[in-house]
């Protein structure tokens, strides 16, 4: 213990020098690493956009070459019965799932309930 205090009271410095280089150093050391943590926010983000565009000009060649589809003038009733119902929900969840492809939404999607209303 007394080799500590000795080797802490040889430093001619006063204790005001001293803890005033300990915080430049840690000050220092604070800012490098919010710089590296910036950088790297920046990466991502430049990622993000690069990323981003390519999906979207990937989504503009596939819908110029998907040739176009004349509308009907009148859409076509649909007439389901009770056991249609599995045929019906799998025609909704094809139907969400193109609009959403449309939209470039690639992430899947689940159906946690549904009901029947009145028409």
């Amino acid at each position: 213990m007394t080799q500590l205090l000795m080797f802490l009271t040889k430093d001619p410095r006063s204790f005001g020098e001293r803890a005033s280089e300990a915080g430049i150093v840690s000050l220092q050391g604070m800012l490098t690493i919010f710089a590296v943590l910036a950088l790297l926010w920046g990466a991502v983000e430049l990622f993000r956009v690069a990323l981003s565009a390519a999906n979207r000009n990937k989504t503009k060649k596939a819908q110029s070459n998907v040739p176009a589809v004349e509308p009907d003038s009148k859409p076509a009733e649909v007439i389901t019965t009770e056991a249609d119902d599995g045929a019906l929900i799998a025609a909704i969840t094809a139907a969400i799932h193109a609009a959403r492809a449309d939209e470039g939404v690639t992430t899947g999607f689940r159906v946690v309930s549904f009901r029947r209303t009145a028409r």
